[in-house]
């Protein structure tokens, strides 16, 4: 209660500084006169040249400070990108213990098809994206695969000092992808020694839940991650940096993140009698990072970044005895760059980048048998959950270690411009080699037991006891002259290894043509690897016109294609099963246990074929316009995509998969976005204010490649009827990442005087729509189409806060104090439609940051 006076208190100073100043005029802010108070504590910035693309926004340390989310990760900056939609159920009321960073689309691509990168390094993990954790505990608890996700490395905001968004009209250096480029950088040292260590905290008493009738009927007594009555997160920050000598500088980073869940162990609120009724879940995040900036001499500069970067969870399997399991995931990365000049055809720069790192989606389990017990005096740990149930399960997955192994040069040539044919053309060429190596491996043989059966003796038809799979304790709906019970099927997953391996090439050339005031930016990019059988070439294309010849009016326009990648689930998915057993069934001879048959292989690993394998493709046309007017730089663009070749399992026949391009996904994006280019004066305060709007449609053969489509049920070619016309089922508007229309509005005040920063975010999002069948059907081309029906849900408007407070100067340093706030307004907000239910984003919920910098 004290810590939630405290920020009360906080809130309300913050008020009081805000008014302080509300009867000063408005103007536009000048260059800083010699007798106005100095700023007391402000922030290193980097400047660059503006920027060319409608296509491109970059974020700087500001920003960055402004749009940090509750876990401080990377993809909740671009809550402020009109291009940017993120995952459902990352702001889901019920799983605000939880740590992984948002999954996000980029104009209406899959959320596993984006770039990401830091400092030139790849982030992405291609090992199984889509199975990722923060989805489910249909995904942690899974008895085959660990979870994985998209992004490899959790990295946290502190460390950085720029993040830029690519999303449209994208060069030709970058390849991989067919969604959008994430580019978070890290800077050199400015001072010969500066640091900040800080120690953050946020929890579920310092929140408002907002849970549907189910959910808040269910929630004191939860036994499942997917509904956390309960959690409290912790961040520990450390940093330094600064100038080894005049021409070398270091960085270094420190940040640890902790999560604790406590959940019932068994469902309900019913009490075990024979085991904990209380467990606590646990989410871990460490992150070291080492960075070197070295100038060899003028114009010749070196660095190099060391990062250690696991994160880990601790689970257990609800209703179940000695069933806990840890999944591990993160791990390490190195990466070397040079940039030197280079007399070639001319005078260029050249950039080299190597990079290496080792991901890790593994787990770790208690125990590696399984059993399903009915309950009994001797298997007393269950709970019953319905009139006919009343079971207890007891054991584990077993150990499996997944591994993915990167290593990547890039290299890259950029001429001076150089005049020819009367235009000045300014060369761009680049070179990328990488390896991949995914590895799996049981390290310990899984047994599954399941199909309790009554029996009256443990003894063996060929001697011996069986006191392991066997029970002479009545289970509990067994008649009176029933003595035991006995696991009559089973399942084994066998330990084994596999592993996969790719070679990547890639090539891209690129001229930016200039005549006068129209610039063309002509690019070609190659790219080829052993997982897609078939290269590809990918033309980049881009026009600019100057209008006025000043920078002030700039119209754009693209046709752009990127190449995507195919990913190893393609070719595990089947090594995986390949492990496995069919079930077996265990009988009784004279009332006596018969002995386990030899297992036999399972035959569903030959139902995973793989089909052609092309490369899934995203053709893009886009048109925009910026215009600096009044202070304030103006954007629109329309973005149109057509995704093509697109992965997803195609069951042709029964038992008869393949994973096969089929898939296709449309997207049109109009995005409206404005940004003042220097801070606005509201008597000693200055604001800077940055605003975003899009209107999206996207529709979808399905939500990710794991999905199937079926030519059986007729998924790729039958007819529905929505929204008053007939279209393809696999034409349907996706389900996810397709809010209609978004409004952000970002607010960031500097306030000197009172040593303060405020920052608000308000955010209007449009109804969410969702499709339920009528029961009715109409006739169509001779075929019979369903009738769909509209779900909406209502619009969601959230407005965060964040405040940061210097205290006075001690010594070489300062204290800080920052707060955060996020849905101040505690609204809320409807985030989309389930089978019977509305889910909600959080309430109210404040974090509380306190620490010291010099």
């Amino acid at each position: 209660m004290s810590s939630i006076l405290t920020l009360r208190q906080s809130v309300l100073a913050i008020g009081l500084a805000f008014g302080a100043s509300a009867a000063s005029p408005l103007v536009l802010a000048a260059e800083a006169d010699a007798d106005e108070p100095a700023p007391q504590v402000l922030p290193e910035v980097r400047t660059q040249a503006e920027r060319v693309s409608v296509g491109e926004q970059r974020l700087d340390r500001r920003q960055i400070e402004a749009m940090k989310g509750i876990d401080g990760n990377v993809t909740s900056l671009l809550r402020i990108n009109p291009s940017v939609q993120f995952d459902n159920k990352q702001q889901a009321s019920a799983t605000q213990g939880e740590l992984a960073p948002a999954d996000i689309s980029i104009n209406g691509a899959k959320f596993y098809d984006n770039l990401y990168q830091m400092d030139g390094m790849s982030l992405n993990n291609d090992i199984g994206p889509t199975n990722n954790p923060g989805k489910g505990v249909g995904n942690t608890n899974n008895n085959t695969t660990p979870p994985s996700a998209s992004q490899g490395f959790a990295v946290d905001t502190s460390l950085l000092c720029d993040v830029t968004v690519l999303d449209s009209n994208i060069g030709a250096e970058y390849g991989r992808f067919k969604g959008g480029v994430v580019k978070a950088n890290t800077c050199a040292p400015t001072r010969k020694l500066s640091g900040q260590v800080s120690v953050e905290s946020t929890r579920s008493s310092w929140m408002q839940y907002k849970l549907n009738d189910s959910q808040r009927d269910s929630a004191a007594n939860s036994a499942t991650a997917d509904l956390q009555p309960a959690f409290e997160k912790w961040t520990y920050r450390a940093a330094l940096q600064g100038k080894v000598t005049e021409n070398f500088s270091l960085i270094g980073s420190l940040v640890r993140k902790t999560s604790e869940i406590p959940l019932n162990a068994y469902v309900n609120g019913l009490q075990s009698a024979g085991d904990a009724n209380r467990k606590v879940q646990k989410r871990g995040s460490d992150n070291a990072f080492v960075r070197g900036f070295w100038t060899i001499r003028p114009g010749v500069l070196a660095d190099f970044s060391l990062m250690h970067a696991p994160a880990s969870g601790d689970y257990f399997i609800a209703n179940s005895k000695n069933s806990n399991f840890h999944l591990q995931s993160g791990g390490n990365g190195v990466n070397l760059g040079l940039t030197h000049p280079l007399a070639l055809l001319g005078n260029a720069t050249a950039e080299h980048r190597l990079s290496w790192n080792k991901m890790d989606s593994s787990r770790r389990a208690d125990e590696s048998i399984w059993k399903l017990w009915r309950y009994s005096n001797d298997k007393n740990w269950g709970v019953r959950t319905t009139g006919s149930a009343w079971n207890g399960g007891e054991g584990g997955y077993g150990d499996v270690d997944q591994e993915q192994e990167n290593a990547q040069y890039q290299g890259k040539l950029k001429w001076e411009p150089v005049d020819w044919l009367g235009m000045s053309h300014t060369f761009q060429a680049g070179l990328e080699l990488g390896t991949q190596r995914s590895s799996y491996r049981r390290n310990t043989q899984y047994e599954q037991y399941t199909g309790s059966f009554d029996i009256n003796s443990c003894n063996r038809a060929g001697g011996g006891v069986d006191t392991q799979f066997c029970s002479l304790a009545r289970p509990w709906n067994a008649a009176p002259n029933v003595r035991g019970q006995y696991l009559r099927q089973r399942i084994i997953f066998y330990a084994g290894a596999y592993e996969l391996n790719n070679k990547m090439r890639g090539a891209f050339l690129q001229d930016d043509v200039r005549l006068g005031d129209v610039r063309l930016r002509l690019g070609v990019r190659y790219d080829s690897d052993e997982l897609s059988p078939k290269s590809s070439i990918a033309p980049r294309l881009s026009a600019f016109w100057d209008v006025a010849g000043k920078g002030t009016t700039l119209i754009e326009a693209g046709a752009n294609r990127y190449y995507g990648r195919n990913f190893f689930d393609f070719y595990a998915h089947s090594k995986r099963l390949a492990l496995q057993t069919s079930p077996q069934t265990r009988t009784l001879s004279g009332g006596l246990l018969k002995d386990w048959a030899a297992p036999m292989m399972a035959a569903n690993w030959a139902w995973y074929k793989t089909g052609d394998m092309k490369v899934p493709y995203t053709d893009e046309k886009m048109l925009g316009i910026s215009q600096q007017w009044g202070g304030v730089k103006w954007s629109a663009k329309r973005v149109l995509r057509e995704g093509r070749d697109e992965m997803v399992q195609h069951l042709l026949s029964p038992a008869n998969f393949y994973w096969d391009n089929v898939g296709r996904t449309d997207s049109k994006v109009w995005t409206f976005a404005a940004e003042t280019a220097r801070p606005l004066r509201w008597g000693d305060t200055a604001t800077h204010v940055q605003f975003g709007y899009d209107r999206t449609r996207i529709h979808s053969s399905h939500a990710d490649y794991a999905d199937s489509l079926s030519d059986l049920a007729g998924d790729l070619k039958d007819y529905i009827y929505y929204q008053g016309k007939f279209m393809r089922w696999a034409d349907r508007p996706a389900n996810n990442y397709n809010r209609p229309w978004t409004a952000r509005l970002l607010l960031s005040t500097d306030i000197p005087a009172y040593r303060l920063k405020v920052d608000n975010f308000l955010r209007v999002r449009g109804p969410e729509t969702g499709m339920a069948t009528t029961g009715e059907s109409k006739l169509f081309d001779g075929e019979v189409a369903t009738v769909f029906k509209d779900i909406t849900v209502g619009k969601s408007i959230t407005w965060d806060m964040r405040v940061q407070y210097a205290l006075p100067k001690t010594g070489p340093g300062e204290g800080f104090v920052n707060l955060g706030i996020e849905n101040v307004s505690n609204r809320s907000n409807p985030l989309f439609q389930s089978t019977t239910e509305v889910v909600y984003e959080k309430g109210r919920q404040f974090t509380l940051e306190l620490g010291y910098r010099f």
